[in-house]
């Protein structure tokens, strides 16, 4: 398995995407155990985001677009051109990604008009994005992770280089708590809403390894590696 990204349906059930090799989405239930699996061949998926609880968007990797696929008839229903898609998210009838080399771009499901909310330069195919309530947060892959409002306006960023060393997968809690993998330091850490403090929560000792899928479920922390591996860690 290659998993580059992940996310959770309404009921609990989640949905992993399975980059390069086998080219597939695997849904999963909050257990762990198989429920189904989406061929996408000869589409290589990066990264997925739930819509409701059977309709995902999912960006390909080099194709330039974004395919919104049911998953109970496992049919595509719309294809979306668009620039160099990574990371991928949904917030209230809008599709949110990562464009390499651009910014974030947003999609209104009802009319599929794209436009730029953010423009940054420095996303490339591994930066990841999240949303909660009225903000979006994202990495650039670098050394950064920023905040900016839904609108497009800049709120902070956290930088640290002797820290944040090439964030990918992000997460957010109910109180605007940050999750991040940081993949060449082999660990999740923390920053805090205000984007002022930031510290490890996890490490390699807790079976962090390679790592870009990160969600909650369930009052749990969910990280599960490249290779496939399912973690959960109870966050108080």
């Amino acid at each position: 398995m290659c998993i580059t990204g992940l996310s959770v349906f309404p009921d609990g059930r989640m949905i992993l995407v399975d980059f390069y090799f086998n080219k597939r989405l695997i849904i999963v239930h909050s257990d762990g155990s198989l429920d189904s699996e989406i061929p996408l061949l000869p589409f290589c998926p990066f990264d997925v985001t739930c819509i409701d609880d059977k309709t995902v968007a999912v960006t390909l990797f080099n194709d330039n677009k974004i395919q919104i696929i049911d998953t109970k008839s496992k049919q595509v229903t719309k294809t979306i051109n668009t620039g160099t898609g990574g990371s991928i998210t949904y917030r209230q009838g809008q599709i949110l990604f990562c464009e390499k080399g651009k910014g974030i771009v947003g999609i209104q499901l009802a009319n599929y008009e794209l436009c730029t909310l953010v423009e940054d330069c420095t996303i490339n195919d591994f930066s990841y994005i999240t949303t909660s309530d009225e903000y979006l947060y994202y990495t650039d892959n670098g050394s950064t992770v920023k905040c900016y409002s839904v609108k497009g306006d800049k709120l902070w960023d956290y930088k640290d280089e002797s820290i944040m060393s090439c964030p990918t997968g992000i997460a957010v809690d109910q109180h605007g708590i940050l999750y991040v993998i940081l993949n060449k330091n082999k660990c999740v850490v923390l920053i805090s809403a205000d984007g002022k403090t930031c510290k490890t929560l996890l490490t390699a000792k807790d079976k962090i390894g390679e790592s870009y899928g990160i969600c909650f479920l369930i009052n749990k922390l969910c990280v599960v590696s490249f290779s496939g591996n399912l973690l959960k860690f109870d966050i108080s």
